[in-house]
């Protein structure tokens, strides 16, 4: 739900509203978009794009052009914002790094970091998780669910002390016998998270969705930029923290720490070449909280701006999945591949759409 992010008088859209798409001919569209309006200036803005065209960042810098096409909207009237239709093409880019390769391939190279390999599963069981196959049907299950949950800003900083409790004690007994100290003092949001679901579900691998945009400095590419990082855990009882040692950890002041592989240019690239390798994992974990940020009224009302990747004008209130996502998140459930995904709310708290066994999803919602 947003306010006012189509002005009234900017187009005339109901001459084709109800215009009907022959999809035996053309096939489904790449793109839908549909506004709803209600009242008081509320829209319900519905998307739906090709997932193996763009990501949840494509989405974010789409919303990002259209609020700046609003914002001449409404400064200059819908006749002068047509003549500055170039200003979504601005910010968007289309040049994929892996055209940057030159035919470069991984056989060409001397030598892999064993922390790069370590984020690939086993190659013997190299199956991709997503295709429905023999080899994916072994640990089907048929009591799955769609469940929905909420965490507050302060129920997240709950989960964050309840890690890190753990990690003091062991920083302690690290201390006592004069070892190399190798915990992390914090814990992000998303690690927080990542370690309850896992607890419930008992899981101790979990392929992680990883934007690499900001890696490689595309801030603005128009496309698919997720990674796949396959992270296995000695354990499902802190994996928060052993999640923040795989990728990486500033110290006090900025000084020591663990270094972050994934952060690594020249390790995004050489993943992008092996994203064909993914093996049987109990866990696909995805977020899309720092692609977008949610407001309060009254913080709109006050015209505050976001520091988020999509800077809009309009104000969206709320963001949620929609029932194609879900059945066909369910489906991969069905195949014993449980999937999570977290969307953000105002104040800092999330909303999770957990894809998995019901009775982990009735522990979740608590």
């Amino acid at each position: 739900m947003a306010v006012n992010c189509i002005p009234s008088g900017a187009c005339d859209v109901s001459s084709f509203a109800n215009d009907e798409i022959d999809t035996s001919k053309l096939g489904d569209p790449m793109t839908r978009i549909r506004v709803s309006i209600a009242d008081k200036g509320h829209q319900m803005i519905a998307i739906s794009m090709n997932h193996s065209l763009v990501d949840a960042g494509s989405i974010s810098l789409f919303m990002a052009a259209w609020s700046r096409q609003y914002q001449l909207c409404r400064e200059m009237g819908g006749a002068e914002a047509k003549m500055h239709e170039d200003v979504g093409r601005s910010i968007i880019t289309f040049d994929h790094p892996m055209f940057d390769m030159d035919g470069k391939r991984n056989d060409e190279q001397a030598s892999v970091p064993d922390e790069w390999t370590r984020l690939l599963p086993n190659e013997s069981s190299g199956e991709n998780p997503f295709v429905e196959n023999k080899a994916n049907m072994t640990n089907e299950m048929t009591d799955v669910s769609c469940t929905i949950y909420y965490r507050s800003r302060d129920q997240i900083e709950v989960l964050k002390n309840k890690s890190l409790a753990e990690t003091h004690r062991q920083r302690q007994l690290q201390l006592e016998e004069q070892r190399e100290i190798r915990t992390p003092p914090y814990v992000s949001s998303n690690d927080a998270l990542l370690g309850e679901v896992c607890e419930q579900l008992e899981a101790t691998s979990v392929l992680l969705c990883m934007d690499w945009r900001p890696v490689l400095d595309r801030t603005t590419f128009f496309g698919y930029a997720v990674l796949f990082l396959y992270l296995d855990f000695p354990s499902a009882s802190n994996v928060a923290v052993a999640c923040r040692n795989i990728l990486g950890w500033k110290g006090a002041n900025g000084e020591g720490g663990c270094a972050s592989t994934v952060r690594d240019a020249n390790f995004v690239m050489w993943k992008m070449q092996n994203e064909t390798k993914q093996g049987p994992t109990d866990l696909i974990w995805n977020s899309w909280t720092g692609l977008f940020n949610l407001h309060d009224q009254d913080y709109c009302n006050d015209n505050h701006r976001g520091d988020n990747f999509a800077e809009m004008e309009c104000c969206p209130h709320d963001m949620l999945m929609s029932e194609q996502m879900c059945r066909a998140r369910v489906d991969v459930a069905r195949r014993g591949l449980s999937y999570a995904i977290v969307f953000p709310q105002p104040n800092r708290s999330v909303r999770v759409y957990f894809f998995g066994p019901s009775e982990v999803g009735r522990l979740l919602h608590h």
